[in-house]
């Protein structure tokens, strides 16, 4: 009986030592891929800015100026929030990541819908510019009819960290 059991560990032990290198790298390709990024995702900083207060984001010093519920005309079903920001930007002035609307009190996210709405050109700038003059920025989100708010409104800031301003119908 030993005998049979080492034969049979000889004869499979190419393919035996195949399936745990297998299940070795399976495992560091999860978590590469799959709990690393999760993990890093999670670590974030929010920043929370009250009304009036501005902040310094990219380089850029910006401050809340209004947000507007209907102000271009929306799809059947939908609605527009169009978010103005004041900027100015100074030496280190870069572009920021894409801004995010998100229920305060619920899961849904909305990315900037400014190009498939009819926003005029001269509306406002799309985005953070690298520039050190004083701007205006438009961010303009479709949301569905059923989102009432409160909603944070999210910037993206340096890796990891997120300056949020709360909009409010």
């Amino acid at each position: 009986m030993r005998q049979r059991i080492v034969t049979w560990w000889k004869r499979r032990r190419v393919a035996v030592a195949a399936l745990a290198v297998a299940a070795v790298a399976s495992v560091g390709v999860h978590v590469w891929l799959d709990v690393i990024p999760s993990v890093q995702s999670q670590a974030q900083t929010i920043t929370n800015i009250d009304d009036g207060d501005s902040v310094e984001i990219a380089g850029q010093t910006m401050s809340l100026r209004s947000a507007r519920w209907d102000e271009f005309e929306a799809p059947e079903g939908m609605r527009t929030v169009s978010v103005r920001l004041n900027a100015g930007g100074g030496e280190d002035a870069t572009w920021c990541r894409e801004f995010i609307l998100a229920e305060a009190h619920g899961d849904r996210a909305w990315l900037d819908a400014r190009s498939v709405v009819d926003v005029p050109y001269d509306a406002g700038e799309a985005s953070c510019r690298d520039e050190s003059f004083a701007y205006e920025i438009l961010a303009v989100f479709l949301v569905p009819d059923d989102a009432v708010g409160p909603f944070h409104f999210d910037i993206p800031g340096e890796p990891g960290d997120v300056t949020r301003f709360t909009v409010e119908e």
